[in-house]
């Protein structure tokens, strides 16, 4: 993705930014690093072979008992992040629980300059922090933010058993060389997206969307891709992922850690 340099500051002079501009780089901070995100809005019918192929991806992927254990996730990455045409290093922690709580502190350094961005939801506030600024988030990001918060908790897969949600076939395609089939999720009143797993592992390995780029106001096609798998407490997690927006390289990170709990602590979704 290239963003056009009047829309945005250098970093060379990021330091002496006005108002304005420090909120349009944390705009597209805040759209650029969330992971997982929702599509726009297609119906799809219900069908039991999807629903058993989720049957199955669950019992895969530690069980039901299991997952039901621990709704909470908490993670540290690092990697790259195509940003103003570049790629820039980053760094960076992601927590998340159930469907409408999830933080993002993310770091970088450019030209000697240390900059940390977070984001945090916290069901029904929102709030984002560069600098030693921290915003409520508008409208338009807190709807971004619900709908990202809302997809990175069906990746957990649990969610996916409740019969509110209805599964369709995406078909199958291949991934890496390895057979994948897709399953379309949708429910009222709820953006649906598309995932792929693994025929057999049974691994979730892509999901593609359309999402709102906010520093453009422009939906862009993204596909995130999930490999290099291993287990922590019996949960399987992949420990790369990258994103592609329409097909150019947008983040690709390396997840360094990982761990699944029963509650994170409130102080991890308060107002950073």
């Amino acid at each position: 993705m290239k963003v056009a340099h009047r829309e945005v500051p250098s970093f060379t002079t990021i330091r002496f930014i006005d108002k304005g501009s420090l909120m349009r780089l944390s705009r597209y901070l805040s759209s650029g690093l969330a992971l997982v995100l929702a599509i726009s809005a297609t119906a799809f019918g219900d069908d039991a072979d999807s629903r058993e192929l989720i049957n199955t991806v669950i019992e895969k992927n530690g069980g039901e008992k299991l997952l039901a254990k621990v709704p909470a996730r908490s993670s540290k990455i690092k990697g790259t992040m195509s940003l103003f045409g570049s790629p820039i290093p980053i760094t960076g922690e992601l927590a998340s629980q159930g469907g409408d709580q999830h933080r993002m502190s993310i770091s970088l350094s450019v030209d000697g300059q240390s900059i940390t961005f977070t984001s945090v939801l916290n069901r029904d506030h929102g709030w984002q922090r560069l600098y030693d600024q921290t915003n409520e988030m508008s409208d338009e990001q807190m709807t971004e933010a619900k709908a990202a918060a809302y997809a990175g908790w069906l990746a957990t897969l649990l969610p996916l058993k409740d019969k509110a949600f209805q599964l369709a076939s995406a078909g199958e395609t291949e991934i890496d060389k390895r057979a994948a089939v897709g399953v379309n999720v949708t429910r009222e009143g709820r953006r649906p997206f598309k995932m792929f797993f693994d025929k057999e592992t049974f691994r979730l390995v892509r999901t593609e969307t359309t999402v709102r780029d906010e520093s453009t106001s422009k939906d862009m096609n993204q596909e995130t891709t999930y490999s290099d798998f291993n287990m922590v407490e019996g949960i399987p997690h992949a420990k790369k992922i990258s994103i592609k927006r329409d097909g150019q390289p947008h983040v690709d990170v390396e997840v360094v850690s990982f761990k699944p709990s029963e509650k994170l602590e409130d102080s991890v979704f308060a107002k950073p």
